[in-house]
């Protein structure tokens, strides 16, 4: 039943992510697609740990790439991921997770895909014993803006974590 259920997880995770291996670059303003519509697909590694039940500290970090297509444009940029935020909040986790994952990032209103950069909310949870998986769903908005991110992740490790936080999106060169 878990399997069926991570399948299903990654294949609606897969209906946006984009496989295409060529990175380009944005140039000089030429990132306005007709409409301000943008897809995007972000594959990232990284570590979740902590200890955290209301008041502590449990943190994921991750890098990837972020990749979109709007209409008749592309975009690729290395992000580095966070979540986590203050010592106290409505979170509650224990444990050490290595994780790989996939997202697929929608985003309306925009006219660039770099406005999925930033400080999202996010509900979150994780759970392993040696494997395990983990899922995200994010929200920005931003007048004009409006994102999503939907995420999931295959863990190593041992422990659990569930709760609501802050996810922040940043750009590394």
């Amino acid at each position: 039943m878990k399997k069926l259920a991570v399948i299903l997880a990654l294949s609606f995770a897969g209906m946006f992510a984009n496989a295409d291996t060529t990175t380009l670059q944005p140039t000089g303003g030429d990132m306005h697609a007709a409409g301000g519509a943008w897809v995007c697909g972000l594959a990232f590694k990284g570590t979740s740990k902590g200890i955290k039940v209301i008041v502590g500290h449990f943190k994921t970090v991750a890098y990837g790439t972020l990749s979109c297509k709007g209409v008749g444009q592309t975009y690729s940029q290395n992000v580095k991921i966070e979540i986590g935020h203050h010592w106290i909040g409505a979170t509650a986790g224990i444990g050490y997770f290595k994780l790989a994952g996939i997202s697929s990032e929608i985003s309306l209103f925009n006219s660039s895909p770099e406005v999925l950069l930033g400080k999202y909310a996010v509900a979150q949870g994780e759970a392993a014993i040696i494997g395990g998986v983990g899922a995200f769903t994010a929200v920005k908005v931003g007048l004009p803006q409006l994102a999503f991110n939907v995420s999931v992740q295959l863990l190593k490790g041992i422990g659990v974590q569930v709760g609501i936080d802050k996810l922040t999106i940043s750009a590394i060169d």
